[in-house]
């Protein structure tokens, strides 16, 4: 640099100050460094050839990692998936808890066990509360559970005369506040239709059940306000307890992908380790023997070198492996979902302007795989549209189905102020003899029709519109009041009804509700001129074996069953039975115990209800239609002639069911049904394959012993299915029987039993399969490790 050059380079500035002999001086300088932040001026002599340390490794990788736009792209989905913020807004829902005499704005959050909360109308519940008191008379309020069981039907709750009473009077929040009584219930389950517990207030117990609780999800409709108190909050509610870990369904593509991905990453290591070995070998036997070639090692073990190499082989040999074929696959399969919406040939609906959804991506592909395909029957099958279109009382049977119901001639029911139309029965004699009162049995007919059911009424435009908990309640209670039955309302203890112009008022003295395993619904009332009657409506089977001795008019109705179940009508049998007022006094009192037991209760009820509802008169049945859905027929025919099996899993009665099957082409006309005792006989043999294949020579059904079985088709009923726990081998044996036959009908099962089908074939059978239904009864069905679908 020239003495005149006065400018300053930042590279050739003398500012490195070294000290000799100042240790001291140098390591308090010493260059120090954490995660991302530095210090000091003079590095140490320590080489560090790694990128990371431990603390730097998580943050550096992430950092990197995301400069890629795919990762970024990923991180997206993942985020996109999180329910943060949807638990967020839910916690942060308004509610009011009594506090200090006074209700005080809330959030969901912050509700506790014992709370007392106050809800308006249309306001969805925050928690299990047990219901004190509403706005409405009696204390009654409706609520809907459509994001419980997805029944959009009104149902309703009523609170304990005790607390209705007590807390009725003004003002209310101080009467609230003062409320002390304990609760002692069941622990935390995920029973939403049951409940346990009594109420402990003012000395007194309360027995407590499902009525009186409102479910947290569930949405306060018709009532202005109601009152509760919080029996379980957060994850101990109910809805919540049903909500299970959510299980990712894997395609069989992913899982030979898997499978491949393994195989790879074997074959990795193994070729690591043979390189790795020959290393170790060629540095113990050849390098030790060459003067440059020992030098390179270093000094270093054969041991220690074939470690070193192994590793170093492991990362030099990773990009064999196929990370972007999952990628690959994740577009394929968003793309087959697009094609999905965009065939025409799969849009639905009337004039087939509603597309196709694939709500699950990764589940596409199994489409065309898919071996067994077990549908439900009532709504999957039919339309769940359902017409009451003939009956038969005192043996005597009215109505034609053999004439469409649009084509059916009209009734004049001008008489009726209540008739809204509707009415696909057509049949004057029944109309002529309820108005003349010629016939005491169809007056306790459709007496039982508008008594015996959980159906709310909704007062609108002068008429009432009715809130069933099932279509078939609907259509009963509907032919009811179109032939001058009419339904008004209810109260916990009360119902009225309209009977051809005159009202009359029953009181409600217990009400013995519907299951699936009960099959069967009475009511027990009191008449207004002081009688007791049970009214009871339910399957043939279960009402039939209940009957009084020497029942009137038995064998011309068992024809009348036989007679629409070939019509493929759904029927019920009504029937009623009078009650003394010492019976009804000794079981009041059984009951009020019973209730109050701790163990063995359901047990105890369930043996006072089958008591109660015996030695029963028989009214007659009621014959109800249900069609297919459009073009059923044309797509189970398809899929039989593209190899898929396909069963048909119901709760209807066998014959219904037998003949829905021909009726949607599920069976030939020359079919062979396999059921009873045959199939019992085929079950008990040690190879029913071999069984099955002699008899069909014998009996010349079939001369190709390949397609013997391609003419016959298995039945089986609830109850021979539950025979399946007894004799685990009938299962192994059973579905070897139906890999030969073309079809299975699967009739009178419970939404339990449903679950245990699905799981027999998939126990059983190396096929995918698939479960289809409609409502809350085929949830069991669909989850049970299937691609379910529900519609």
């Amino acid at each position: 640099m020239s003495k005149g050059d006065t400018t300053t380079n930042p590279e050739t500035d003398i500012t490195w100050e070294v000290r000799a002999n100042s240790r001291h001086f140098h390591k308090h300088r010493q260059r120090r460094s954490f995660l991302c932040f530095r210090w000091g001026r003079y590095a140490d002599n320590v080489v560090r050839s790694f990128k990371y340390s431990p603390l730097t490794f998580l943050p550096l990788t992430l950092y990197e990692q995301f400069q890629r736009v795919a990762n970024l792209y990923f991180l997206l989905m993942v985020v996109m998936q999180a329910r943060r913020r949807s638990d967020s807004q839910i916690n942060r829902r308004p509610s009011d808890v009594l506090i200090s005499q006074s209700f005080s704005p809330s959030q969901w959050k912050d509700v506790c066990v014992g709370d007392v909360l106050r809800i308006h109308k249309d306001q969805i519940i925050p928690a299990d509360l047990l219901l004190l008191c509403s706005s409405e008379p009696h204390s009654l309020c409706y609520v809907e559970t459509a994001d419980i069981d997805g029944e959009t039907n009104l149902k309703y709750r009523q609170a304990l005369d005790a607390t209705h009473t007590g807390m009725t009077s003004d003002p209310t929040e101080q009467t609230l506040a003062a409320f002390d009584g304990i609760v002692l219930c069941e622990e935390p389950n995920s029973h939403l239709y049951t409940f346990r517990g009594e109420l402990h207030w003012r000395g007194e117990r309360h027995p407590l059940d499902s009525e009186h609780i409102l479910l947290r999800g569930t949405v306060l409709r018709n009532t202005d306000t109601a009152f509760g108190m919080a029996i379980y909050t957060g994850s101990d509610s109910k809805i919540l307890r049903n909500v299970g870990r959510l299980r990712v369904k894997m395609t069989q593509m992913e899982k030979v992908l898997n499978k491949v991905v393994f195989g790879i990453v074997l074959f990795l290591l193994l070729m690591a380790l043979l390189l790795a070995v020959g290393s170790g070998v060629f540095q113990g036997r050849v390098s030790s023997q060459i003067e440059v070639l020992s030098a390179l090692m270093r000094g270093n073990t054969p041991i220690y070198t074939a470690f070193l190499t192994y590793w170093s082989y492991v990362i030099l040999l990773s990009p064999a492996m196929p990370m972007s074929l999952y990628i690959t696959f994740e577009m394929i399969h968003v793309l087959h979902s697009l094609f999905i919406g965009w065939d025409v040939e799969m849009r639905g609906g009337v004039e087939r302007t509603i597309p196709a959804q694939a709500r699950n991506t990764s589940l596409n592909e199994e489409l065309g795989q898919v071996g067994y395909l077990l549908s439900d029957k009532t709504g999957t099958l039919t339309q769940n549209r359902l017409l009451f279109r003939q009956c038969c009382i005192a043996g005597d049977v009215y109505g034609d189905v053999s004439i469409s119901a649009e084509e059916s001639q009209t009734l004049d029911l001008s008489w009726n102020p209540f008739s809204c139309g509707g009415l696909y029965l057509s049949d004057q004699r029944l109309v002529d003899k309820l108005r003349g009162q010629q016939c005491t049995l169809s007056r306790q007919f459709f007496t039982t029709l508008a008594l015996c059911h959980t159906v709310m009424t909704e007062w609108k435009n002068g008429g009432p519109v009715y809130q069933a908990a099932s279509p078939d309640e609907e259509a009963l209670v509907g032919a009811a009041r179109e032939l001058g039955w009419v339904f008004l309302s209810r109260t916990r203890d009360s119902l009225t009804v309209s009977e051809l112009g005159l009202k009359r008022h029953y009181q409600l003295l217990t009400l013995l509700d519907f299951t699936s395993q009960r099959r069967r619904m009475s009511v027990l009332v009191r008449e207004p001129e002081g009688g007791l009657k049970l009214y009871c409506k339910g399957a043939d089977i279960v009402i039939l074996e209940r009957l009084q001795k020497d029942c009137p008019h038995l064998e011309s109705t068992e024809r009348a069953l036989d007679l629409f179940a070939q019509s493929c009508l759904r029927t019920l049998c009504i029937a009623e039975r009078t009650v003394s007022e010492a019976k009804w006094e000794e079981w009041s009192k059984t009951m009020a115990q019973a209730a109050m037991a701790t163990r063995n209760r359901d047990d105890m009820l369930e043996q006072l209800h089958d008591d109660m509802e015996r030695d029963l008169k028989l009214l007659g049945v009621t014959a109800i239609e249900d069609r297919l859905q459009d073009e059923v027929p044309e797509t189970i025919s398809m899929l039989r002639q593209a190899g898929l099996k396909v069963w048909v899993l119901t709760g209807d009665k066998k014959e219904t069911a037998v003949n829905i099957g021909y009726a949607c082409r599920l069976l030939d006309p020359d079919t062979r049904l396999l059921e009873g005792d045959e199939l019992r006989q085929l079950l008990q043999s040690p190879d029913p394959e071999i069984t099955f294949s002699k008899g069909k020579e014998t009996e010349l059904w079939c001369v190709d012993r390949e397609r013997a079985g391609e003419k016959s088709a298995l039945v089986l009923t609830g109850p021979e299915l539950a025979e399946f726990d007894a004799r685990p081998e009938w299962g192994a044996r059973f579905m070897s029987l139906a890999g030969l036959c073309q079809s299975v009908l699967c009739c009178r099962v419970t939404p339990s039993q449903k679950a245990d089908v699905v799981t027999l074939v998939r126990k059983n059978t190396a096929s995918i399969t698939m479960a289809i239904g409609d409502g809350a009864n085929d949830v069991n069905m669909i989850k049970s490790e299937c691609d379910g679908q529900k519609g």
